[in-house]
């Protein structure tokens, strides 16, 4: 599959076909989300991987999906056979920087941006992608109680839980509303040599 189609086929699915992914297929694609770049080589991402059901119903419980049953939804997270929660580490930064070779470097303490989440982002697109290279559905979540996920899961209290990707083969889903706004124009977003 040529990268572009990779790119025009992702989509968030919300509903998935009651089979399971593949290992093999699932440490691909994890192991694709492990490239992305990271600031200063910090690579502070972390994905908790869940496959077993019960602790899925679990994760779809704290997400809220009963409530999302009650207002005639399809069931989404507890159709997926695999919930992945991406997650980065600030610290990680802070303990990278703190090392000799980047003592030149301004670092975290000096960014105006948090890198931590930038690279967590292109973590979490690369998971996006891959899954659909490998012929899979995603969709992604976020966690309205990523203390609740913590306790749940055991995630260290340092590690910020960034969302919930599902991840399984799709099944026939309703596609959002919100698509039917389309894309914005490449001239109201793309900006050549000036804004």
């Amino acid at each position: 599959m040529e990268f572009g189609d990779v790119v025009a086929r992702r989509r968030m699915v919300r509903r998935y076909r009651d089979e399971p992914v593949d290992e093999a297929t699932l440490a691909a694609v994890l192991d694709t989300a492990t490239r992305g770049p990271s600031a200063g080589w910090s690579q502070p991402v972390r994905f908790v991987v869940v496959t077993e059901p019960a602790m899925r119903a679990a994760i779809a419980a704290l997400c809220g999906e009963p409530e999302h049953l009650r207002r005639g939804l399809d069931p989404w997270l507890t159709s997926a056979p695999v919930h992945v929660v991406v997650a980065i580490r600030e610290a990680d930064y802070r303990e990278r920087y703190a090392e000799r070779d980047k003592a030149a470097s301004r670092g975290p303490a000096g960014w105006h941006v948090p890198y931590w989440w930038v690279d967590g982002g292109a973590a979490l697109q690369l998971l996006l992608l891959a899954a659909v290279y490998a012929g899979l559905a995603a969709g992604f979540l976020d966690v309205a109680d990523p203390d609740g996920l913590r306790r749940l899961l055991g995630i260290p209290s340092d590690v910020a839980p960034l969302g919930l990707v599902t991840l399984g083969h799709p099944a026939p889903d309703r596609r959002s509303g919100s698509l039917r706004r389309g894309r914005r124009p490449a001239a109201e977003v793309v900006h050549h040599e000036r804004w």
